[in-house]
């Protein structure tokens, strides 16, 4: 009887220890509140919809997303929106009747979404543009408007808010930049400009405002391969003038429309400008910090217009 009772005591024991053991461990969650999916650290270009005429998809980078809908309308116009981390910017562009338009509803763009277009217009080209130029196939209208936009907003100065531009087809002109006739002027104005105002006050950056000149000349290209008279203005200068190596041998591409040696755009003076400006000053905050946010808006039309002339 004694063992009896030992063994029924024991019994009792471990399934008292397996109950508690059972109420110390924590149950499952359930699948509802699983943590939600985080964007890729890499680079994750997704299409959701295709067609010949239209495009819609999303592309991570690390926490930033961007969404984009393309769509081509009657061969000869296209739409397209670009959502970038939850900041909505649109483009259209008519090719029959020379209008184009790009807006950002005075959303801005900070340095991260600057990086993730830079990877995602890498995208389009990898993805796109390419291929149909292995392919040797014109390349749709509305994928080609998608990568001139986020080209452009890839260059967009960070914090500027940026509204409605009308970006008609401009003129296309082959040459060399002269300096501007006008451009003493504008010098002059900044000179007296400084003597009579504060540094870094309200004051001198309006006076650096009304002294600037947009200097918008359509589409100069600058040809390839070649020296260029290149200009800009900043804080610590007026109109400075360079000669500066352009085209696909030079470094980084000099004068090419957009990040890099990206094959769509043009070499142009604008986009050389540009270059040579952020490359000097590492771009602007304010498109009238007299940084580069003016070569910026002059440039806009060579992002969306010019076609590459050196193949």
């Amino acid at each position: 009887m004694k063992r009896k009772r030992s063994a029924a005591l024991l019994f009792t024991k471990v399934l008292a220890v397996g109950f508690a053991l059972a109420l110390a461990t924590p149950a499952p969650a359930p699948a509802s509140l699983a943590a939600p999916l985080q964007p890729t650290a890499h680079d994750d270009f997704r299409v959701t919809a295709t067609s010949a005429g239209h495009d819609i998809g999303t592309f991570a980078r690390s926490a930033t997303v961007i969404e984009f809908s393309a769509v081509t309308k009657g061969a000869v116009s296209a739409q397209v929106t670009l959502s970038v981390g939850g900041k909505t910017f649109t483009a259209s562009k008519n090719i029959a009747t020379g209008d184009a338009r790009w807006s950002g509803g005075n959303a801005s763009l900070q340095p991260d979404d600057r990086l993730a277009l830079t990877a995602f217009t890498s995208a389009l080209e990898s993805k796109w543009i390419k291929a149909a130029n292995a392919a040797k196939t014109p390349i749709p209208l509305h994928r080609d408007l998608t990568a001139r936009l986020a080209m452009l907003l890839a260059e967009a100065p960070v914090g500027t808010k940026i509204g409605t531009q009308n970006v008609p087809r401009p003129v296309e002109q082959y040459g060399k930049q002269k300096r501007p006739d006008s451009s003493i002027a504008v010098e002059s104005c900044l000179k007296e400009g400084a003597f009579a105002t504060v540094p870094n006050s309200p004051e001198r950056s309006a006076m650096i405002a009304a002294c600037q000149e947009s200097n918008e000349d359509g589409i100069l290209y600058t040809g390839c391969n070649v020296n260029a008279w290149v200009v800009h203005d900043a804080d610590s200068h007026c109109f400075l003038g360079e000669t500066i190596y352009v085209g696909p041998a030079s470094s980084d591409c000099m004068g090419k429309c957009g990040g890099g040696c990206f094959i769509i755009t043009g070499y142009t003076y604008d986009c050389a400008d540009h270059d040579r400006c952020g490359r000097e000053h590492g771009g602007s905050t304010n498109p009238w910090d007299s940084e580069c946010g003016d070569e910026y808006w002059e440039a806009d039309d060579d992002f969306l217009w010019s076609t590459n002339q050196c193949d």
